[in-house]
């Protein structure tokens, strides 16, 4: 069970909430988000693969691109890279990786060498190894995230610098809390106007905000499931939440933390 945080452990995080709330007006989707749902074009043949434990470029570009003599495998790694921007091979748990001119899907299974497969399931107590793989998403065995709305996501994690997701929601719908916690900021902020975070831990945030009617007030405590705010009323343009988790100051995907929508 998450504890209730005391103001005595909320108050050391307030001292990083200025750079928190710098970072999340530069994040999210740099497009205007107008009168249509209409998604990002994307080019044909273009894939997204999530990473996962123990996988590398290497064997991703081995998996996508049929590749078998290591110059063209490498090949394929150079291409990747420059699809997603990188200037270094280093992968973490989550990353979204575009990946291009191919038409395969990701394996159910992850991209490991034949006698690697153990790293999927390490000893009780010990931790995985991982080749090629940064800790930057930790597993949170601690809590269960909720959703805070149910909808479309029109701007995923990694999508124009997006440090979150963009939610398509209705009016009127009511915005909840993703976990216990307490209220570290309620207010206007210079990109996305009104603006929820909620500290969990001293390491944990949620943020809610973009077309947000506030209902919670700074220093209170909300229970997973407490209604927080709702999205404002008007038919003129479409309605959404930007939302995002952020651990030790570090955005994270969301989707690894939440349950797949029904």
């Amino acid at each position: 069970m998450l504890r209730h945080l005391s103001e005595k452990t909320v108050f050391p995080l307030r001292k990083n909430l200025e750079a928190l709330l710098l970072l999340m007006l530069i994040s999210g989707c740099s497009i205007t988000v107008g009168t249509t749902s209409r998604e990002s074009p994307k080019t044909q043949g273009n894939t997204y693969h999530y990473v996962r434990t123990g996988e590398n470029l290497f064997r991703i570009s081995k998996y996508y691109y049929n590749a078998e003599a290591v110059s063209d495998i490498n090949a394929g790694v150079a291409r990747i890279k420059g699809a997603n921007k990188m200037t270094g091979d280093q992968l973490f748990k989550g990353q979204k990786l575009l990946i291009p001119s191919t038409l395969k899907k990701q394996p159910s299974y992850p991209l490991l060498p034949p006698d690697k497969t153990s790293a999927v399931a390490p000893p009780a107590g010990k931790p995985a190894e991982e080749p090629g793989v940064s800790e930057l998403q930790p597993i949170l065995t601690d809590r269960v995230f909720i959703w805070p709305a149910a909808g479309k996501i029109i701007c995923g994690f990694g999508e124009l610098d997006n440090q979150g997701m963009d939610i398509l929601v209705n009016p009127g719908t009511d915005i909840v809390a993703s976990d216990d916690g307490k209220v570290a900021f309620a207010g206007a902020t210079q990109k996305y106007q009104e603006t929820v975070i909620i500290a969990h831990s001293e390491s944990i945030y949620t943020v809610y905000s973009h077309d947000l009617e506030i209902k919670a007030k700074q220093g209170d405590t909300v229970k997973k499931g407490d209604v927080i705010g709702k999205i404002k009323s008007g038919t003129t343009r479409i309605r959404y939440l930007h939302f995002e988790i952020r651990i030790n100051d570090i955005a994270v995907n969301p989707l690894v933390y939440l349950p797949v929508q029904q």
